[in-house]
């Protein structure tokens, strides 16, 4: 990543590249069987989408607020899906195909945290916890052109033995158009309620729940 660009990047992708989000990335022990078990889901508050300019980066912490809260325009007036949500119906359906579990009768479990054990209590009767966690989405302008703007998206996975309070694999993504040969102005973002954002969005949700498929469930292409 060009040094010039990390300055509009928004906190939380800072926070990703320093290390305060988790960038492990473990698989799935095959001496675990999976068959006839249950699978819960967690659903957590939505992370920020991050709608950034030029512009409002240069004023930092109310600068940043601006960029949330434009955001939440954005998603609202668009009908932009949560990425977690997306993440997860996609690696739950390929454990049920791939692995033949079950989802717990119990729905979706409202958590907000990050510690193991808290998340294995809230969703006691099932016997496994798919937690998807996005930190965030944004488009940002680059410093050197301000008309023109790239696309991110930050989602997380953890796989959690409820009965034993235990971490057995998790994963991170982070995605990004930096290096397309093109970049979008902010109007052909947003054009025909967000059509081309929501593409490049939903594509990089596909492309993390490849990754995780891949790399946590250990299911191939």
């Amino acid at each position: 990543m060009r040094a010039a660009t990390r300055v509009l990047i928004y906190p939380i992708a800072l926070c990703a590249l320093s290390g305060c989000v988790s960038q492990k990335t473990s698989g799935v022990d095959e001496s675990i069987h999976f068959q006839g078990k249950t699978v819960a889901l967690t659903a957590r508050p939505r992370a920020a989408f991050v709608a950034a300019t030029a512009g409002k980066a240069m004023f930092a912490v109310l600068g940043a607020v601006a960029m949330e809260e434009s955001g939440k325009t954005v998603v609202a007036e668009n009908g932009i899906e949560d990425p977690a949500t997306t993440v997860s119906r996609a690696l739950l359906a390929a454990a049920e195909s791939h692995y033949g579990i079950v989802t717990a009768p119990m729905g979706p479990v409202p958590i907000d945290t990050t510690d193991i054990s808290q998340l294995a209590r809230a969703a006691k009767g099932a016997d496994f916890l798919l937690d998807v966690q996005s930190y965030g989405q944004s488009f940002n302008a680059f410093p050197t052109d301000w008309s023109h703007y790239w696309v991110s998206s930050i989602i997380n996975v953890r796989l959690i033995d409820v009965p034993k309070a235990k971490l057995i694999a998790e994963g991170h993504c982070a995605v990004d158009t930096l290096n397309d040969a093109s970049h979008p102005t902010r109007a052909e973002l947003l054009a025909d309620k967000a059509a081309r954002l929501k593409a490049i969005l939903d594509a990089q949700s596909a492309q993390c729940a490849s990754k995780f498929k891949r790399e946590v469930l250990r299911i191939p292409d």
